[in-house]
């Protein structure tokens, strides 16, 4: 935790000097998850373009990496893509849920797989599983199709699924929704994903742990493949506060939404 601390300090020190605006000094600094990050930066670039000269850096290090330095003073809004423990958490730490975030698992529309487990899809998309009989489903190959490395959705999915584990050697890469609607559609033993926005009739969206993926059940929790994401802030001042007004905002909800998040307000 101490180095990782260290090395978040560091890369704020490196983008401040590279974002630092000479017209404005009032700077906000915004570090903590890494795959937090990817949405909240189009909110600070929409929040600076309201808000004219005002110098926000952004950057990763880790949720709680984030949380320590936010109560140190280090950095003025921690980005957490979890629930804070209980360690983590007292009372000066304002916690502001501002998004959720889901990944629904297509198939054919022919498939007869009506629900996998959360341990059924880590073996389907590692690999293990190649079969759909062995999940419960007629006989014949599993295709796994996913998105390419650099896509957020893809992941998401490995954060929420695979946990560390390597996706299958053998998975197709496609680079768009597109392509993945159009593979998995012409193709009865494939399995792909997608987020809320991009689920499509023309594909077959399986419940996990027997829950179907709905907003509600997203914004609920109930939905095995969601998760809150979160600002926090401690004895914040007036521009973190403006910042995190801004994200939940309905300007700011629009932007997470826009990146395939779920907004909550």
């Amino acid at each position: 935790m101490r180095r990782a601390v260290v090395l978040l300090a560091v890369a704020l020190a490196a983008g401040s000097c590279k974002k630092h605006d000479p017209v404005n000094d009032e700077a906000l600094l915004v570090a903590g998850s890494t795959t937090m990050e990817m949405y909240v930066d189009p909110v600070v670039d929409a929040f600076r373009k309201k808000y004219g000269a005002t110098n926000v850096v952004c950057d990763p290090g880790g949720a709680g990496a984030g949380v320590v330095a936010v109560k140190r003073g280090a950095i003025d809004v921690a980005m957490v893509a979890r629930d804070l423990t209980n360690e983590e958490d007292d009372f000066r730490m304002r916690n502001y849920l501002v998004a959720r975030d889901g990944i629904g698992v297509v198939v054919n529309s022919a498939n007869a797989v009506a629900s996998l487990s959360l341990k059924q899809l880590q073996k389907i998309f590692g690999g293990e599983v190649r079969t759909w009989n062995e999940v419960g489903g007629s006989p014949g190959p599993i295709h796994v199709v996913v998105r390419e490395r650099s896509n957020r959705t893809r992941k998401s999915f490995g954060d929420l699924v695979m946990h560390g584990h390597d996706l299958a050697e053998d998975a197709r890469e496609v680079d768009s929704v597109a392509g993945l609607v159009d593979v998995v559609k012409l193709d009865p033993g494939a399995i792909g994903y997608l987020t809320l926005q991009d689920e499509t009739k023309e594909l077959k969206t399986i419940k996990i742990e027997g829950v179907e993926m709905t907003r509600l059940t997203m914004l609920s929790g109930r939905y095995p493949l969601s998760r809150s994401f979160y600002l926090s802030v401690y004895a914040p001042g007036k521009l973190a506060e403006r910042f995190v007004q801004f994200t939940i905002s309905k300007e700011g909800q629009d932007v997470l939404a826009a990146h395939g998040l779920v907004p909550v307000y």
